[in-house]
């Protein structure tokens, strides 16, 4: 369920984090000249790569502590996201050559190739699948260190000290760079999985301290079952005024944190869970595909709808259909008898 919140917020974040020139469609409601009031929902959507990632590690120390963690378990993990990944490069290589005016996608057989082996990307989301991947071939033992070394608040802190730290070397440009392409590619990758590992560890943290359930047995204990829930809308409204207020793209990974607690805190309809857990189950199809629709190859079809809530809406209704015929698609390579995974 966690995961479908993340999709919405990245959806969120690509749609309408925008303004002036950039701002899509023509919303109904304006700060300014230049800033929708959407916007500020698009620039809370940043939590959307801390909250996955607080989902990875959080599954990664479960594994570990239900002892069912293997090497051949995550690179099953890999194979399988990598089928989806090879029918989405292969399908939309073939729309490219169809629709795409620019002969961007798929370019020339040399970057279709790259691609296969993800030294090339067509599509700017897809930074992600490289630093997923690599988090899966480090050992638990190797890249979950810290998280068994430390207890109590202090792990928190010092992941917090990490991601603060993390983003003054990015920001005061300290990070090494080249003209190699191989070493810049490299440092890219390095970059990128540093720059994830503060939430990764936290996910991992919260996992292995039980956070959530002491969380909710402390709410039980001190706030009146009729105030939970307002208690919980409170904390929400705080951080997303407090966040969009100050601006400060530093604190998308803390107020993430955050929020990954009152979304797991928050007691959920039968209704609402069939939603999120839906959403999450297609997640990984929406990620991969949600920027060709609006950005690439379809952008003139989806933003011709104009309004922010019809854009948002039919590009998460073309994300989803193509999901399911991108499992189509794998259940008829490998034979399998129905779509089990994304219909049950």
């Amino acid at each position: 369920m966690t995961r479908g919140l993340a999709i919405l917020a990245m959806v969120v974040l690509h749609l309408f984090c925008r303004r002036g020139e950039d701002v899509f469609g023509t919303p109904l409601l304006w700060v300014n000249e230049t800033t929708p009031l959407i916007y500020y929902l698009g620039f809370f959507a940043e939590i959307c790569v801390p909250i996955y990632s607080l989902c990875a590690g959080y599954a990664r120390s479960l594994g570990c502590v239900q002892r069912r963690e293997t090497w051949r378990g995550n690179l099953k993990r890999i194979l399988r996201l990598m089928e989806n990944y090879w029918i989405i490069l292969v399908l939309f290589s073939i729309l490219g050559l169809i629709f795409d005016r620019t002969g961007s996608i798929p370019g020339t057989p040399l970057d279709f190739l790259k691609s296969v082996f993800l030294l090339h990307s067509y599509n700017g989301a897809w930074w992600y699948l490289n630093t997923y991947i690599l988090t899966l071939l480090i050992p638990a033992s190797v890249l979950l260190l810290p998280v068994k070394k430390l207890r109590g608040f202090g792990g928190f802190a010092v992941f917090f000290g990490y991601d603060l730290l993390w983003y003054l070397v990015e920001r005061l440009g300290l990070w090494p760079s080249s003209m190699v392409p191989v070493i810049v590619f490299v440092l890219k990758e390095a970059n990128n999985l540093l720059g994830i590992l503060a939430w990764y560890w936290t996910g991992a943290y919260i996992c292995k301290e039980n956070c959530l359930d002491r969380t909710a047995a402390w709410i039980e204990t001190h706030i009146r079952a009729q105030w939970q829930k307002p208690f919980l809308l409170l904390c929400f409204v705080t951080l997303f005024f407090g966040f969009n207020m100050l601006q400060k793209a530093v604190l998308a990974g803390t107020v993430g944190v955050l929020i990954f607690f009152l979304f797991n805190l928050w007691k959920k309809s039968a209704n609402t869970k069939k939603v999120f857990l839906f959403l999450g189950k297609h997640s990984t199809n929406i990620w991969l595909v949600h920027m060709f629709y609006y950005n690439y190859i379809f952008g003139n079809l989806v933003l011709s709808l104009n309004y922010p809530i019809c854009i948002f809406l039919f590009l998460l209704f073309l994300c989803i259909l193509t999901s399911y015929i991108i499992e189509w698609i794998r259940c008829m390579i490998w034979k399998i008898p129905k779509l089990s995974y994304y219909c049950g």
